[in-house]
């Protein structure tokens, strides 16, 4: 079952859309009027039945609507937001114009939170449609809501199941919306020269031969100096982001020097399986290319050794193999060592590293966790002699991009 959200900026479709998908609520900052900067889409579960939701962007004419008018052709329910102190000729506006397609309307009075906010939404009333009062910052009234909502008899559809998600990461004005753009081969995402078109996060559904991914577009980082309320909210987001994320596309810019804002990055997902893609490669030389492909494990030693690829999002250049390394990436993830304790073993005595190992054995998947039981030979085992073995591992097991968890236990 299909929901959109449609409402005029700032009456909370973004807070109910964050709250029926299970995404944390951070305050607005103030120096913007709406966060919403692209349609997003979430999927959650009610009694047992799976909705997909599409959050839209403040809606301030019946023009934006007809720009919309795909994505409320294909809706089964809509959800029209006003907020209930503030219900005007702009609310009545967006209402007639989603009438026009054809589909059960509700709506939806959110900020109602004292008997004044109920008396101020009964002129809703008027307009002839279900009304439900919400307060989505406080989970007032959205149980009824959902209930209704699973009364109206949607048209027989197959919702969309996603294999993993992969989440795109990366400095302001790396390309990630162009990028996911050229994945999807249309305009999903917004795109412009300037930093900080994108404040939120925002999720599609890249369909593949091999099954669907869902995809997710962040806000990219700024300076601590700059715009602080909007850096720290979109640092937080993606923070929720990542760690819902299965895999991860880290995006730097070929063309520019690897900046703070990267490193800083790197070190969020350093524990995450990626791939990492060098956007904007048609502006570098192949010599550079080259050159850069060398420096990742000296600039980044913290990341699981990525595949390194060099794209043009823009042109749509290196883009083809992308869907299907990203296939390969959250293969490895659940791969089995085999006849590891075998395997380190004997690497461990070739190597003359100083230490007994005991026991080696696999514990977990997504990512890879393993437990090595050792006896050191003299003292305390040096942080160098554990890079090495799980070096060794990697060696002899096919783990590029993903994290390897080593629980070490002395005997």
């Amino acid at each position: 079952m299909n929901i959109v959200l449609a409402g005029k900026p700032g009456v909370g479709k973004t807070t109910l859309f964050s709250r029926l998908v299970k995404r944390k609520i951070y305050k607005r900052p103030k120096c913007i009027k709406s966060l919403t900067s692209d349609n997003q889409k979430g999927t959650f579960e009610w009694d047992g039945k799976l909705f997909s939701i599409e959050d839209t962007m403040g809606l301030d004419s019946a023009s934006m609507i007809r720009l919309n008018s795909e994505i409320f052709a294909a809706a089964e329910i809509i959800f029209v937001m006003c907020d209930a102190a503030d219900y005007d000729s702009n609310d009545t506006e967006i209402i007639k114009e989603v009438r026009r397609f054809g589909k059960p309307i509700f709506l939806v009075a959110n900020k109602v939170e004292s008997e004044k906010d109920f008396e101020e939404s009964a002129e809703l009333y008027g307009q002839g449609l279900p009304v439900f009062p919400i307060s989505a910052l406080h989970k007032f009234g959205i149980d009824e809501l959902l209930d209704e909502a699973l009364k109206i008899k949607s048209a027989s559809k197959t919702e969309t199941k996603e294999k993993f998600s992969c989440i795109a990461v990366g400095a302001p004005n790396v390309g990630k919306s162009t990028f996911l753009n050229a994945l999807l081969k249309k305009e999903r995402f917004k795109t412009s020269p300037l930093p900080g078109t994108t404040n939120e996060i925002i999720e599609e559904f890249l369909e593949t031969p091999n099954g669907a991914i869902r995809i997710i577009d962040t806000a990219g980082i700024f300076r601590r100096t700059q715009k602080a309320n909007l850096r720290l909210y979109n640092l937080n987001l993606l923070k929720d982001a990542l760690a819902k994320a299965d895999t991860v596309c880290f995006i730097v810019d070929a063309s520019a020097a690897v900046g703070q804002k990267d490193l800083r990055i790197a070190s969020l997902i350093k524990d995450k399986p990626c791939l990492f893609l060098f956007n904007k490669r048609d502006r570098i030389p192949l010599s550079e290319r080259r050159r850069l492909a060398r420096s990742i494990p000296s600039i980044f030693p913290h990341l699981p050794e990525p595949p390194v690829f060099f794209i043009s999002a823009l042109l749509r250049r290196g883009m083809n193999k992308i869907p299907g390394e990203l296939f390969k990436l959250h293969e490895r993830c659940s791969i089995k060592l085999k006849n590891i304790d075998k395997v380190i073993k004997k690497e461990v005595a070739a190597s003359q590293l100083p230490l007994f190992v005991l026991l080696t054995r696999q514990v977990g998947y997504s990512p890879p966790k393993i437990v090595i039981k050792f006896r050191p030979k003299r003292g305390v085992l040096p942080p160098s002699s554990k890079r090495r073995i799980a070096s060794l591992i990697r060696n002899n097991y096919d783990l590029a991009g993903v994290p390897l968890i080593i629980r070490w236990k002395k005997l």
